[in-house]
């Protein structure tokens, strides 16, 4: 008998990020299961809900297998450690999100990575504590511990959140980007040429290392192909964290999903600087898309992405010139780096992840 599946879905209450993107995509390929039954979103009955995902299902039949199920009325991690277990019951619960209700034992949880310990410089002090506290808890608490990398795993190991052996990888897949038609004014409108200009996806977030990124794009010799930073903020939030845009580099801010993908499939190469990453997923969707990649040796990135990219030591400012200088002046390596990049990120598939994790879920 199939059985239906609680999710958290309080990410669903909060403007969509990264890691509430993954969870979206995970959702939606195990919808898609045959050997799965419905899955109830429970979510805070008081809060406004972002579900443009789920009118835009690309297989619409799929809606009739999620279930939204308003709970409660507070709000936030109350709701989520106060309310949200009257709700589950004695049912397994799927929180995907990094946090979850700690007197849950009956709970899949996934800890996407270490950060807070990795990078702490990219996180509020209050939200730092509030890390540190409930996750090794709740990792030790949980019937399941996911998590999206090898690297991941040995970090929450290594910082004390996972048990030795006990969390289970199930990774994270990029073939969503191949659902998204690339938007064919996309790069007339931010004035690019097509195999004319590298790309890079901006954060304030100091981890991502976007100043060290543009010191060795600004080091480059006059007329190099520019650097283009899309997402984040605006030019003008960017500059006033002390990160502007100089010679040969320029920021054109937050793009939709279609000019992503208009933008990975026109750059020369994607360039991904991070000085760590639980996964790394934009080189992934880059290498989908046929775009070369130079990526940093830091976190699960040289895990995910093999010998398929370019890869820099995130400290090497000069490496990361050069490595630009390289790929700017020859057309046969890009070419093979887009080859070795198709195959590599062919691997990473949402319905492969689903399968891996309802084989854990009925264990």
């Amino acid at each position: 008998m199939k059985k239906d599946i609680v999710v958290n879905a309080r990410f669903l209450t909060r403007s969509l990020s990264g890691v509430d993107r993954v969870a979206i995509a995970l959702l939606t390929a195990l919808a898609d299961r045959d050997d799965i039954g419905r899955l109830r979103l429970v979510h805070p009955r008081a809060e406004k809900l972002h579900l443009d995902w789920l009118h835009d299902l690309p297989n619409p039949a799929l809606r009739d297998r999620i279930e939204l199920v308003p709970f409660g009325r507070l709000k936030g991690h109350a709701w989520e450690q106060l309310e949200l277990p009257f709700a589950v019951g004695a049912d397994l619960l799927l929180s995907l999100c990094s946090t979850g209700p700690i007197v849950c034992r009956n709970q899949a949880v996934m800890i996407h990575d270490a950060q807070v310990w990795d990078a702490p410089q990219s996180y509020s002090p209050a939200f730092r504590l509030a890390y540190k506290v409930l996750l090794p808890v709740l990792a030790r608490r949980a019937r399941f511990l996911l998590t999206v990398s090898a690297q991941s795993r040995r970090r929450l190991e290594a910082v004390g959140v996972a048990p030795a052996g006990k969390a289970q990888v199930v990774p994270n897949g990029a073939d969503h980007i191949l659902g998204i038609a690339p938007d064919p004014a996309a790069l007339d409108r931010f004035g690019l040429s097509r195999g004319g200009y590298f790309l890079a996806i901006g954060s304030l977030a100091p981890h991502k290392n976007l100043k060290m990124l543009l010191e060795a794009a600004a080091a480059r010799g006059p007329g190099a192909p520019e650097l283009i930073v899309a997402g984040g903020l605006n030019a003008k939030i960017f500059a006033d964290a002390g990160l502007e845009a100089g010679p040969g580099t320029r920021l054109i801010g937050r793009v939709s999903d279609a000019e992503l993908r208009a933008l990975y499939e026109g750059a020369m190469a994607l360039v991904f600087p991070s000085l760590t990453e639980g996964f790394g997923l934009p080189p992934v969707e880059a290498m989908l898309c046929g775009c070369p990649v130079v990526a940093t040796t830091g976190g699960a990135v040289p895990e995910v992405c093999g010998d398929a990219v370019l890869s820099v030591d995130p400290q090497d400012r000069g490496g990361w010139t050069a490595a630009m200088e390289r790929i700017a002046v020859d057309p046969d390596l890009r070419e093979d780096m887009a080859t070795k990049g198709r195959a590599r990120a062919a691997r990473f598939t949402w319905a492969a992840s689903a399968a891996t994790l309802a084989t854990l879920l009925r264990a």
